[in-house]
Parts: structure tokens; sequence; C-alpha cells
């Protein structure tokens, strides 16, 4: 059975992807989705998730992390030779590959999953950044609500998370912004019962818009639902990784 992963990672393959003509060695070069199937096949399904996390990171232009990968199309090398290149992938990538509990988000079809190694203890369904903008009409300042794809780890967690509303939650409702540290940007209740920051501002937390989720509506949060998001407080660690695609 293909890993759900892989097979996602696939469809975005096909959709981004774009085929590198080889230039001799390369610092991990973008390739067709067959060449990946090949890759995923031989280096087996414990491998799946990271070659997911890489081609999506690599075609996305996210960079993160990378692998030296040499190898040829088609028939180029010998048998010999592209089975050692083969193992050699292997062994890279499963030193990439993430160990204990981790979460990878779909950002595009708005969904959340847990795994420990190659077994999904969770799926839900989320939210995530709409790709709007906003522009303040006095500074002019620009806000563009994407949620950030790549690799993230959870830095730190917590109970009844307060939100410091930014400059943008104001200006977006017509209002100018309060003076720092003013009582009016302090929310006790909009990010729910739990959160897990990611850095940079960005958040696993909960919502008030529970029907809205699935919907690609946030300012780059990842929104969940309350029984979710208790799961995912309760078996992601701090220090676990996230993958954003």
């Amino acid at each position: 059975m293909t890993h759900p992963v892989l097979t996602r990672g696939r469809d975005l393959a096909r959709r981004f992807g774009e085929s590198f003509r080889r230039r001799g060695s390369r610092l991990f070069q973008a390739r067709p989705p067959s060449w990946w199937r090949r890759q995923a096949l031989l280096s087996g399904a414990g491998a799946a998730v990271l070659v997911l996390a890489l081609v999506v990171l690599a075609t996305l232009g996210g960079g993160e992390r990378r692998v030296r990968l040499e190898s040829y199309h088609g028939g180029d090398a010998p048998d010999g030779d592209l089975a050692r290149r083969a193992k050699a992938a292997r062994a890279a990538l499963e030193r990439q590959k993430p160990r204990g509990v981790y979460v990878v988000v779909d950002t595009y079809d708005g969904r959340l999953r847990v795994f420990r190694g190659d077994q999904r203890l969770r799926e839900a369904v989320c939210s995530a950044g709409s790709g709007g903008a906003l522009v303040d009409p006095r500074s002019g300042r620009l806000w563009v609500f994407r949620t950030p794809l790549g690799e993230r780890r959870v830095q730190r967690k917590a109970v009844d998370p307060v939100w410091v509303k930014p400059d943008w939650a104001f200006i977006e409702e017509g209002y100018a912004p309060p003076p720092l540290g003013h009582r009016d940007r302090v929310d006790t209740f909009s990010l729910g019962g739990y959160g897990l920051y990611l850095g940079d501002g960005y958040i696993i937390h909960g919502t008030i818009f529970q029907t809205l989720l699935g919907r690609r509506v946030t300012h780059g949060c990842v929104r969940l639902g309350d029984d979710d998001l208790r799961y995912v407080y309760d078996k992601v660690p701090v220090g676990a990784r996230v993958y954003l695609y």
C-alpha cells in the first residue's frame, strides 16, 4: 500500500515540478515524478515520508534540508553503479528521516497528520493561510497572509494561549492600532485551549470559527478543531518536526 503522504507528494510534483537536465553533480536536483517513484521504491517505505518532504521543499523552493544525490537518467550507468548510488541515497535519506512523533501539514487540502515513523496516528481537518494581502492605508505597509512552507519545529506549547494582537488585526477591522502594551491588544479566547508555537508568530491553535475548518482562511497560522487540537497538544512534544507543504 502506498504511503498516503508519498501519494500527496506525487500529486504536488506533477502539479509544480519540472524536469531538470543532468549537468554533472548537483546539490539535490529536482526530478520527474517517475524518477522519484523509482527512488521511493528503492528506498523502501521507511523513507517515503522523507522523500515527500525533500521533493516538496525542492519543488516549492524551500531548500531547508538538502541531500547530495548523484544519479543517472535511464540506462546511462551500469546496473552495479546505479545500485551503489541507490544504496547511498537510501542511507542519506535514512539519516534525515524524522525520529519519534512528527507532523505533516497539507496547506493545499487542509489536512494535518500526526505520524510516528511510517504510522499515521491522526488525521485532522485544518485551516491554513489564505494568501490574501492587507495594506495599511495610513503607512502603506503590506501584509501577506501565507502559511510558511518547509520544515519547522515545535518551539513551545501553551494551555489557554494568549494572543497579543498585531497591528494588522486592527487595520483589518478599520481601526487604528493602539499603542504596544495596550489592553485592547490582549485576546484570551481566539486561539482556543492550546497552542503549539512554531516560531516567527506562527502557531497551531484552535478557532472560534469551527465551520471554516478545511478552508484557507487564516492569517498564516494553522487552525484545528477542539478535539484534534487537544490530541495534537498531548501527543506532539516540544522539539518535534513539523513539515508544511
